[in-house]
């Protein structure tokens, strides 16, 4: 008679040659590695929902600097963040600065129900489904892009930034 153990063996064998790749390669979409190779080369397209539910494309901005910003209401950092991207609009905007904040929460009525009492002069987006995100190699939040004129992104940024630090904009005053 087998024992559960020469029973199970050949299944646990099949079941560790077919997950273990697969879950490697789904890992692969968040590696801190992907966001690395993204530094100099040109921009992901994307299309994605404004709160009104127009798509809005990345491309649509060509032309103009702009600050990727994904970020979530949930993200205690991506909270903090909002009054320094303000002010950081503020004072770029008549620049050309295009900022573009992604939100990743599930729910589109969160996302309003807390601009309601955080407001954002800038451009939100929704991605409910994270397909922008992952074209990023975003694996934190909040994480930030910051593409020139041509498309192309100089620099990324991953955590919290105090946009009203000289020192921190360094980088976008390059850019002009």
């Amino acid at each position: 008679m087998k024992s559960v153990f020469q029973m199970t063996l050949p299944a646990l064998t099949l079941l560790i040659v077919i997950i273990i790749p697969v879950t490697a390669l789904d890992a692969e979409r968040f590696s801190p590695w992907v966001i690395e190779r993204l530094v100099g080369k040109e921009a992901p397209e994307f299309t994605a929902k404004d709160l009104s539910g127009n798509n809005v494309t990345l491309s649509a901005f060509k032309g103009r600097p702009i600050l990727l910003n994904f970020w979530a209401t949930w993200c205690p950092y991506c909270r903090e963040e909002r009054a320094y991207l303000n002010f950081l609009y503020r004072e770029y905007k008549d620049r050309g600065l295009v900022i573009i904040a992604v939100s990743t929460d599930k729910s589109v009525q969160e996302v309003k129900a807390y601009l309601e009492r955080t407001p954002m002069n800038f451009t939100i987006l929704h991605d409910s489904s994270n397909k922008v995100a992952e074209s990023y190699g975003v694996y934190s939040l909040p994480t930030s892009f910051l593409i020139d004129r041509r498309g192309i992104i100089k620099h990324k940024f991953i955590g919290l930034r105090d946009w009203t630090d000289k020192k921190v904009r360094k980088p976008i005053e390059g850019l002009f």
